[in-house]
């Protein structure tokens, strides 16, 4: 008789949805497949999790498709549900989390006969064996143990660190908000508030346009060194113009200044050519990988330290209905950029914070009263900060080997978790955005995608090689 197999995914966001549809698409019984989150939010996470319809996709819908074979996928989902999207449209964030949790529905309604997949809501505090070089036993809050044949760790992004200031150690207290996720975290402030949002992307377009949705009169500031803001997509986005950009493009070239120098010629290029410089950075997402890979750490180093801000604003545009909003707000003189870096933030007795940055090329310090300061800085990556039960049990065992830059954790090519010892675990897998670290382009759904299918076919491959 054929013991049955389990394959246990860890984290129910997009990555670890994902996994599990492809498995229960493509594995034979006998086998069951957990999905274990620590809420009932399957397919939400972060990004998906918020009902606030002001907060849009970043990327058109026409290329959201669950399977990298079917980008149209959501596009027919949504209009399966009588809402008339289209491929070019920027859609509400929940509809995606809609589409994740109909597209497991499917997979596991047409799934192999002794193919079964049951849902765990808890949190999983340690990865452990019964015995050395045994399988892998996952320890639950619940004080359950998983015996599983292969694991997915599908964990997705954390906790922004708090901003390395004076009181650091105050953050989350008093008017002082770490998380603009975190349950109610606005929901007390003044509709008259000054608030100052730290940083200046994405996070904290979330966060302006939470405000302005309930409300909000009071201004609002936000602050960073450069004071950079994302860029906006075309209104009517489209893929990249083929061609712009060769498959052989800078191949071997381990120069950071030398990549630098031949991107920007080939925007100059581009749009010369009558192009977008949109098209250019699209054109180099398939690349993107390769020229990350073929920089040393010391190269890679500078990239993070002076150019990722630019890179970033540019690569993780906003949709065009965010920007209009935006720039509305800024027109009116109820939202402004600060150039500088914080200081110190520490709540008064009033309830208030006092604020003390130095500005941008400026040499004394400047201070401001807000009644809200909002850490928009963006969720965490580096691993050695992360107080996470398991990561910090995985840490401490040498279970995995976490990046010096901070991006994310190290696997093999066959997305092995990598350990303290450059030994892949053989039955510890890692699907998500911490992948950053080796692939750099590895934080949105068209590449995400295509990561969770390669861990699903070589689960399946495996399975079907070495049967339990």
């Amino acid at each position: 008789m054929t013991t049955e197999r389990i394959h246990a995914i860890v984290g129910a966001g997009f990555s670890g949805m994902a996994v599990a549809i492809h498995l229960l698409r493509t594995l034979q019984g006998p086998v069951r497949v957990f999905l274990i989150n620590r809420s009932l939010g399957f397919g939400r996470g972060l990004a998906y999790g918020t009902n606030s319809p002001s907060h849009l996709l970043n990327v058109p819908a026409g290329r959201m498709g669950l399977d990298p074979q079917d980008e149209g996928g959501f596009v027919e989902y949504l209009r399966s549900r009588g809402m008339p999207y289209g491929p070019a449209d920027f859609v509400p964030r929940s509809l995606y989390g809609d589409y994740l949790e109909r597209s497991l529905l499917k997979a596991q309604a047409g799934s192999a006969d002794g193919v079964k997949l049951e849902l765990i809501e808890a949190e999983v505090l340690a990865i452990e064996t019964r015995e050395p070089g045994g399988s892998p036993v996952l320890r639950l809050g619940s004080g359950r143990l998983i015996d599983a044949t292969e694991i997915v760790l599908a964990l997705g992004n954390f906790t922004p660190q708090p901003p390395a200031t004076l009181s650091a150690a105050r953050w989350s207290s008093g008017a002082l908000v770490n998380d603009v996720w975190s349950h109610g975290a606005l929901d007390s402030l003044s509709r008259d508030a000054g608030v100052l949002l730290v940083g200046t992307g994405l996070t904290a377009y979330d966060a302006v346009l939470r405000l302005l949705d309930q409300g909000h009169r009071g201004a609002i500031h936000m602050l960073s060194r450069r004071g950079l803001l994302p860029q906006p997509h075309r209104e009517q986005e489209t893929p990249p113009a083929p061609g712009i950009v060769q498959a052989d493009f800078l191949a071997g070239e381990g120069s950071l200044r030398r990549q630098l120098r031949a991107v920007r010629e080939l925007v100059r290029s581009a749009v010369e050519a009558g192009h977008d410089w949109r098209d250019v950075i699209g054109g180099l997402r398939p690349h993107t990988p390769r020229l990350w890979q073929q920089l040393g750490l010391r190269a890679r180093g500078q990239f993070v330290r002076h150019l990722l801000p630019y890179w970033d604003t540019h690569r993780h545009r906003a949709a065009p209905a965010i920007f209009r909003r935006i720039r509305g707000a800024m027109e009116s003189g109820q939202l402004g950029v600060l150039q500088g870096r914080l200081v110190d933030a520490a709540n008064r007795p009033d309830g208030d914070v006092l604020v003390t940055w130095k500005p941008r090329s400026a040499i004394r310090h400047a201070s401001a009263v807000y009644g809200a300061v909002i850490n928009c800085t963006g969720p965490s990556g580096d691993l050695r900060r992360v107080r996470e039960p398991l990561i910090e049990q995985l840490r401490a065992s040498g279970a995995l080997s976490v990046d010096p830059l901070a991006l994310g954790l190290h696997v093999d090519d066959d997305y092995r978790l990598l350990g303290l010892d450059g030994a892949p675990h053989d039955a510890i897998r890692y699907v998500g955005p911490l992948l950053k670290a080796r692939l750099w382009e590895a934080t949105a759904v068209p590449e995400l995608r295509i990561h969770a299918r390669n861990v699903a076919r070589l689960l399946a491959e495996r399975a079907s090689r070495t049967p339990a």
